[in-house]
């Protein structure tokens, strides 16, 4: 077996085994995903906090596999990161969720790059937009990308498929990008949802990520005026 037959025998055997878990799940609690659907739909936070609170120790798993599975799919994660400070306090839910994103992101990125990098490699060779979108896809860039709180993971998702970051790089910058994003969704999220506790906490943060984020972006701005 050559290594392309094996690596795709191997990308099939793990989108067989998703479906078979997304339908093991359906089959075990068939009100889940229409359940799930309908509270994050509705921005019912409070329904969903209670929801998935309702599963005891295993809600830890439920939430890990519903930000994955979102990000897999390229839909926003924010309402499950919003609430697992609530369900699981602030540094817990914060684990949590950073597990949940690095993981669909993962499986985002793998299955964007199996579907498009072909065509990808045409469109590069005849765009030099494209080539130079390209020679920036190092760790830097991409951890930046993630990096950004409320930002879309589906965009610099689809970025780093199309570029030549292999996948070790694009996992490391994924891994710690991810940190500061997911500190500042969950924790947000948290206050928000308890502003009448924690209001002066919320105010002195949105300070402190507007002030930091604000410097970035300066300094970026100002390295790249400079080169040019």
């Amino acid at each position: 077996m050559t290594d392309k037959t094996l690596g795709w025998t191997l990308r099939i055997c793990g989108v067989l085994g998703v479906i078979l878990i997304l339908w093991f799940i359906q089959l075990l609690l068939p009100e889940f995903y229409s359940t799930m659907w309908h509270l994050t739909v509705q921005g019912d936070l409070d329904g969903l906090t209670e929801y998935i609170s309702s599963f005891g120790i295993a809600a830890i798993g439920v939430s890990i596999f519903m930000i994955a599975f979102v990000n897999a799919i390229g839909l926003p994660s924010i309402p499950f990161l919003t609430v697992n400070g609530i369900i699981f306090g602030l540094i817990p839910g914060i684990i949590i969720s950073w597990i949940g994103e690095v993981l669909g992101i993962e499986i985002s990125f793998h299955l964007t790059r199996t579907l498009l990098r072909n065509q990808a490699k045409k469109i590069i060779r005849r765009s030099n937009m494209l080539e130079k979108l390209d020679s920036y896809s190092c760790i830097r860039t991409i951890m930046f990308g993630r990096a950004i709180p409320y930002s879309p993971n589906v965009v610099v998702t689809a970025f780093s498929a199309l570029s030549h970051i292999s996948y070790k790089d694009h996992f490391i910058a994924n891994a710690i990008g991810k940190i500061p994003a997911v500190i500042v969704e969950v924790w947000l999220g948290h206050d928000l949802l308890r502003i009448q506790e924690h209001w002066g906490r919320l105010l002195i943060l949105i300070i402190c990520v507007s002030f930091i984020y604000g410097i970035i972006w300066w300094r970026r701005r100002y390295m790249k005026k400079n080169k040019v």
